[in-house]
């Protein structure tokens, strides 16, 4: 038997699979919940995980559960349905929300869990689908030194880099939703840059190959840049219905502090837009044809024509 903790895991999508794998082949054993993409279930289980047939079997197997869901809402429902996590939860259970969630959901569940004896953390991740296959994304966790280095071990076979915020728990989403603003504020910025381009007669490759040699080029540039300039739309697969989740929870946590939005509130109002033009299950390099469209220009990738 292994002497590492048993590992559940709810949501073994696009990030939570491959992160499920670093861990059933770095040596812990792994349960997960049943999932609608049977595909991603199965190649766990022949890579030596286990199936839980729901949240509330899994909880008493394993003494963590690792959360990979959408958001908030899903968080509650995964532990108060009646088959969830808090049906079969005993005391001495940790739960690791990965999800992108609320601050103030995240704090309000850690006061209810410790009174029952279970450990509520936020650990949320940064990079893409690609490097939690590789088990190469980064993670911050918020809490108390000591919880951070319990986990430590089991966040590192999926997570490269480990940042404890060194805040209370809640604060790694808060970072979180402050990491998301940079990624997705950049993309709408760069959605109008490359919308701008026809308008003055040039290619997007020439903005490209500007942007690539100045202090500016970074990763976020070179994803977002290969729709527009190669057609590729998956070379960042974070959809903008997510975005919009997720600069809407980043919303929250201004009003609830009191600071201006400025920058945010041009992001958030793009994606509303992209919403209601029937974009939201695009990726987010697509994010640019939001601005042809209002430009009434040629939507898609730059063809040549």
């Amino acid at each position: 038997m292994s002497d590492k903790p048993a590992v559940g895991f709810i949501g073994v999508g696009l990030m939570g699979k491959g992160m499920a794998k670093n861990a059933v082949e770095k040596g812990f054993p792994v349960t997960v919940v049943a999932h609608r993409k049977r595909d991603a279930v199965e190649d766990l289980i022949q890579r030596g995980a286990t199936e839980a047939s729901n949240a509330k079997e899994l909880a008493g197997k394993v003494d963590v559960i690792v959360l990979c869901v959408t958001g908030a809402p899903q968080v509650e429902q995964t532990l108060r349905k009646p088959d969830g996590i808090l049906a079969g939860a005993r005391k001495g259970l940790t739960i690791i929300d990965c999800s992108t969630s609320e601050p103030d959901v995240t704090e309000r569940l850690h006061k209810e869990l410790a009174e029952c004896g279970i450990t509520f953390m936020d650990a949320p991740l940064s990079r893409t689908p690609a490097h939690a296959w590789e088990g190469e994304l980064t993670t911050f966790v918020g809490g108390p030194d000591d919880l951070v280095k319990k986990w430590h071990p089991l966040l590192s076979t999926w997570a490269s880099v480990i940042l404890p915020t060194g805040g209370p728990v809640g604060s790694a989403h808060a970072l979180k939703l402050v990491n998301n603003l940079i990624s997705i504020g950049y993309a709408a910025l760069w959605s109008e840059c490359y919308a701008m381009m026809p308008k003055i007669g040039l290619k997007p490759q020439v903005l490209r190959d500007l942007i690539a040699n100045t202090g500016m080029n970074c990763g976020n540039f070179q994803n977002f840049s290969k729709y527009i300039c190669d057609g590729d739309p998956n070379a960042h697969q974070f959809s903008l219905s997510n975005c919009l989740k997720d600069m809407t929870y980043y919303s929250r946590l201004a009003s609830r502090h009191g600071t201006a939005t400025l920058m945010s509130s041009g992001a958030l109002e793009t994606l509303k837009l992209g919403i209601n033009m029937g974009f939201g299950e695009r990726n987010i390099p697509e994010a640019v044809d939001i601005l042809h469209r209002l430009n009434a220009q040629k939507e898609g990738p730059f063809t040549g024509d």
